[in-house]
């Protein structure tokens, strides 16, 4: 631990959730900033759920206060950086999901009267181009799941403001299902040839349509794991267990 680094962050003022976040990192930085922990471990020291681990860690990075290195693909570098932070009042929060973004400069106003299109609707519609059987081919390749996690790393695979979390919110489905889906999900097509072009929506389909056979719905309401949902489960447990 490096007693200097968390000796600066200590004081900062922000949010509880991204400040113990902060705190978690900066408790397991060198001298240098530098830290490994998995995101079980943050979560398992914050008491914070995964979705809400990684949606912090957006936010310290959006911040400057972190840069993470997920070009390992498993194993995010972190590198706790107090000197960089931004205050927060440049800091314009975009929604109650998505923890912060960077400032956007309010649009300007026009003086002058919108002026309307010269040309039907119809004559822009058809000077639309087609896209060439080549880019269509393109499109339709996509990308394995190791070359796509690769690329955008494990903790933003899922992001927090995905659409399936105001599903299974709608559906009643715990948060905590769908962190076992996503590890069901991981290990089905790790090492897989399938491609997809979004692997997201992919993932949103399997847990839609209820692929992945992790829950099944009670009669008189709510949801209970599978066998397979169970055994996710105790995967999980086992996994925060050796992070620890």
């Amino acid at each position: 631990m490096s007693t200097m680094i968390m000796s600066v962050c200590w004081p900062m003022q922000m949010a509880p959730t991204p400040k113990a976040v902060l705190i978690s990192l900066a408790d397991n930085a060198n001298d240098q900033g530098e830290c490994w922990p998995s995101i079980p471990k943050i979560c398992e020291r914050t008491c914070f759920s995964e979705r809400t681990v990684h949606a912090a860690i957006k936010w310290l990075e959006d911040a400057g206060l972190v840069v993470a290195d997920r070009s390992n693909g498993r194993h995010t570098r972190y590198l706790v950086k107090p000197e960089a932070y931004q205050p927060p009042q440049q800091l314009h929060p975009r929604s109650s999901r998505t923890p912060a973004a960077a400032a956007v400069e309010p649009p300007q106003i026009s003086q002058q009267p919108p002026q309307l299109p010269q040309s039907p609707p119809q004559q822009l519609r058809s000077n639309r181009k087609e896209p060439s059987r080549t880019t269509r081919q393109k499109r339709a390749t996509g990308a394995t799941f190791d070359q796509w996690i690769q690329t955008v790393g494990d903790e933003d695979a899922i992001r927090a403001d995905d659409p399936i979390y105001d599903w299974a919110d709608k559906a009643g489905i715990p948060e905590s299902y769908l962190d076992l889906a996503w590890r069901a999900f991981d290990d089905r097509f790790t090492d897989a040839d399938k491609t997809y072009t979004d692997w997201r929506a992919t993932f949103r389909n399997y847990v839609r349509n209820g692929w992945l056979n992790i829950w099944r719905p009670l009669r008189g309401g709510g949801y209970e794991l599978t066998d397979i949902g169970l055994q996710w489960e105790r995967v999980s447990i086992a996994e925060k267990r050796e992070a620890a």
